[in-house]
């Protein structure tokens, strides 16, 4: 399975976002393609979000999820519905789904509870490669959430980021943690460059189900790094391991998947 990571920089502009993804997915052969934090619109739109925000079958959307035919794209977008949501797009075999961010950072630079409500599940996917995970960013200080993905059978968790240059260290610990906690592949991808007043640190990441890392993008500027992961590892290290078959479910109120 190859996975491409795309720490790319965003603007504020819908359209030159999205055709830039396009363009990123028509020219990279992968299986799995993964965008930022909010890259449909850029990252700090402040009270803008209320304009920006789209439906998930807005043309724009329908645009890119035509491409999605034999892969997965994910990207991050602000969801209208009722309320507002910072949310990703899980788009594969021209479907539409949808991952909303459970917890939102209200502290420091971070103000999305003005913007935004939390969605209310972790959420996993079945797809033609596997049972994928999605979060974003600050859910994965939450361990339960990366926990409740990997019990429902989440062979790959994937995070989608706008991290800026205070929080590095923290997402250097956490994301390895996750992935050795729960034995599944763990992607990061983080924007990079600087928005507003926001600098963002980069280092997209990808961690095996033992903690080992895989791939490690650059910090400070943009990078497009692909990835081919071997999903036998999982079984490998979950032998090795047994950190799910361990887990006492009843704590998180769950049956075997």
């Amino acid at each position: 399975m190859r996975i491409l990571l795309a720490q790319v920089k965003a603007e504020f502009n819908v359209e030159k976002n999205a055709d830039r993804l396009i363009k990123i997915v028509r020219n990279h052969d992968a299986d799995i393609y993964i965008f930022p934090e909010l890259y449909l619109t850029g990252y700090l739109l402040r009270d803008k979000v209320i304009e920006n925000a789209v439906t998930p079958e807005d043309p724009v959307m329908r645009k890119i999820a035509d491409l999605s035919n034999g892969k997965i794209i994910v990207f991050g977008f602000p969801e209208r519905e009722n309320f507002i949501y910072n949310s990703a797009a899980v788009m594969h075999d021209g479907k539409i789904e949808v991952a909303r961010k459970i917890y939102l950072p209200n502290f420091g630079p971070f103000e999305e509870k003005l913007y935004f409500k939390e969605g209310d599940a972790p959420f996993v996917t079945n797809t033609s490669f596997g049972k994928i995970g999605v979060q974003i960013c600050y859910d994965a200080f939450f361990p339960e959430v990366a926990k409740i993905q990997a019990l429902k059978g989440a062979e790959l968790i994937i995070n989608i980021s706008a991290s800026p240059v205070t929080s590095r260290s923290l997402f250097e610990t956490v994301i390895p943690a996750r992935a050795i906690e729960n034995t599944t592949f763990f992607a990061y991808v983080n924007w990079t460059g600087l928005q507003r007043t926001m600098e963002f640190w980069g280092g997209s990441m990808l961690y095996s189900p033992r903690g080992s890392l895989i791939y490690k993008a650059p910090y400070f500027e943009e990078s497009i790094g692909i990835v081919e992961i071997d999903t036998s590892e999982i079984d490998i290290a979950r032998r090795l391991r047994p950190t799910l078959r361990d887990t006492r479910r009843t704590f998180f109120n769950l049956q075997s998947p």
